[in-house]
């Protein structure tokens, strides 16, 4: 009862119920001998399928995550951490705001590289639509409510994107002289955000957080099953992929200029 209840559940549940609806619909289309709709409910199914199962996205993170490694004792003057997503309006213990699952894993691999450190942290990351939250702002409220000093944290909440994150962490480590920063976010952002630090003229060491892929993992039958989980770490890394490629093309006509 209870592998058949780990069975049916996913496919009861987005994405696993449009698998099942496509795949019963073209089913009952090929007893209409209606082909070219069969294998486009078919073909539409199987995506979704694939892009929702954990093996798949693995497949597409742990490249992104290779070469990376959590350092047992970083040397760093200062924290350099990388705003994700931020719910604007919610309610919070100590006010409105909240950040999203990967700001939230950056914050506390932060708060605790400050506590082993004691250096200072910079929050990097402003509003990238009129409606959303600054996640620095958000995160910085949490930190303090996590005891870490409004001394030791500096916000740049203008920055709306990696390459922002950059070109502004770097006025701010020159403002005030720090020469080792430390770069905290998800390990599949570590890539593209290297590489806008490398553009910006700003050498940082990576200290990758979120981390979901390792190697020689063996998978069981449960894996292969849709879940929204592998579907949104799938739609991740694609985006990731992505903003690689435009970077660098990106960087390309900045340095052609």
């Amino acid at each position: 009862m209870f592998i058949l209840k780990k069975v049916i559940t996913p496919f009861l549940l987005p994405p696993g119920v449009f698998v099942l609806i496509l795949t019963g619909l073209g089913l009952l289309l090929l007893l209409g001998k209606k082909q070219r709709p069969v294998w486009i409910c078919l073909g539409t199914a199987f995506l979704i399928w694939l892009s929702a199962v954990t093996p798949v996205a693995d497949r597409l993170t742990a490249p992104l995550e290779a070469g990376f490694s959590v350092q047992a004792d970083p040397k760093a003057d200062v924290i350099i951490m990388l705003g994700g997503s931020a719910y604007l309006k919610v309610e919070d213990l100590s006010g409105t705001g909240a950040p999203g699952p990967g700001t939230l894993d950056r914050m506390v691999t932060a708060a605790r590289l400050q506590r082993r450190l004691n250096i200072p942290i910079i929050l990097s990351g402003g509003r990238v639509y009129p409606t959303s939250a600054s996640s620095a702002l958000t995160a910085r409220r949490f930190l303090i409510d996590l005891g870490i000093s409004e001394k030791k944290i500096i916000v740049e909440d203008q920055s709306r994107d990696t390459y922002e994150n950059a070109l502004f962490s770097k006025k701010i480590c020159q403002q005030y002289d720090f020469k080792r920063p430390l770069l905290v976010t998800s390990g599949y952002h570590l890539k593209r955000a290297l590489l806008s630090f490398d553009k910006a003229g700003l050498k940082v060491t990576p200290f990758p957080c979120g981390l979901t892929t390792w190697p020689d993992r063996i998978y069981q039958w449960y894996n292969f099953l849709p879940n929204a989980g592998a579907l949104s770490r799938t739609s991740a890394a694609l985006h990731e992929w992505l903003g690689l490629i435009f970077y660098n093309l990106k960087y390309q006509n900045i340095h052609k200029k």
